[in-house]
């Protein structure tokens, strides 16, 4: 399948993306999966009123050339970034569902940070881990007690306890 002809399709769930030709239907996110994508849409939203950008959950991102489109669990743009036609965000971030490894998931934000996103953040919600893809750190784990940061995004802060309290609620 050409990217046109992908493109064609009507956008309905669950998602799909297109990678190197082929369609991939996007996992069905269960409900810690769910959870953790809003808890950190809402920290991220907060931020971007104080400092501006936008922040979204699941936009299109448009590899070059026609290679392929994915679709991160959630995206932040900084201020002045081109949100529009699959622009790729400054920050993509992706949440481990179960049936999916992390050693797909690592392939994906490898091929974001590639392809022109400038961070991306894997987190996995049953081992309670985050892996940071950002400047010379690829899949780098972050310390229990370490917290979500990005050069992107700065002052931004969340604690990884707090973030995954909310899964205890």
């Amino acid at each position: 399948m050409q990217e046109a002809e992908f493109l064609a399709l009507p956008e309905e769930k669950p998602y799909l993306e297109y990678v190197d030709g082929v369609v991939l239907q996007k996992t069905t996110p269960n409900e810690d999966h769910a959870i953790l994508v809003g808890e950190l849409i809402i920290e991220i939203g907060l931020y971007v009123r104080r400092n501006g950008g936008k922040v979204g959950p699941e936009n299109r991102v448009r590899m070059p050339g026609g290679s392929g489109c994915r679709l991160p669990d959630s995206s932040f743009w900084g201020p002045g970034r081109p949100r529009a036609n699959g622009a790729p965000p400054s920050l993509a971030i992706e949440v481990r569902s179960p049936d999916q490894t992390m050693a797909e998931l690592r392939r994906k934000c490898r091929s974001f940070r590639e392809n022109g996103v400038d961070a991306c953040w894997l987190i996995d919600p049953v081992a309670r881990t985050v892996e940071v893809f950002e400047g010379d750190l690829d899949a780098h784990p972050l310390p229990a007690d370490g917290a979500l940061e990005c050069a992107v995004m700065p002052g931004f802060s969340l604690a990884l306890t707090a973030l995954f309290a909310v899964l205890d609620r």
